[in-house]
């Protein structure tokens, strides 16, 4: 059986990762998967106003796991054995380092080649996963999409200087 840990932000792309694991799942391997989210730490202002440091903690985790759902219901449906964890900190430090803590000899990960900055910061992290990471990394891209007309008048109205 192979344990593989699938980091997960709640974005649609994330989503395919979870979907390429499941493909490999229907494929035949044998797979069970770790759900990880990695939450921001806390700013300074929340830790200064907050009346005790378990609540910081504790809403952290509740964020993270509201996260997971959509991705719990995914491996649900596809009958994949499976566990959550939900950290705080540095996303590349630590998803390289939860793969190796929680025992998974795989990470699948999406990762962004193109799009808005959010989608470069997302490449970065993978990209930085793959360089700290002492298991192999799968990073699955995002699905390719038709052009609609609407996209292209846009990329001529940006040309033009118009929009």
């Amino acid at each position: 059986m192979i344990r593989i840990l699938l980091p997960f932000d709640g974005s649609e792309h994330a989503l395919d990762a979870v979907r390429h694991v499941i493909g490999m799942r229907q494929a035949g391997l044998e797979i069970e998967a770790v759900l990880l989210n990695v939450q921001d730490p806390p700013h300074l202002y929340e830790v200064v106003l907050a009346p005790d440091a378990g609540l910081i903690d504790s809403a952290s985790h509740e964020a993270g796991e509201h996260v997971l759902a959509p991705a719990v219901v995914l491996l649900q449906t596809a009958d994949i054995a499976f566990e959550t964890a939900v950290v705080t900190g540095d996303a590349a430090h630590e998803i390289a380092e939860q793969a190796l803590l929680l025992g998974c000899e795989q990470i699948v990960m999406t990762t962004l080649s193109h799009g808005a900055l959010l989608g470069r910061l997302q490449d970065a992290v993978s990209h930085e996963v793959v360089r700290r990471a002492r298991v192999p990394v799968t990073l699955v891209p995002p699905p390719l999409r038709e052009v609609e007309a609407d996209d292209l008048a846009a990329l001529g109205a940006e040309d033009d200087g118009t929009s």
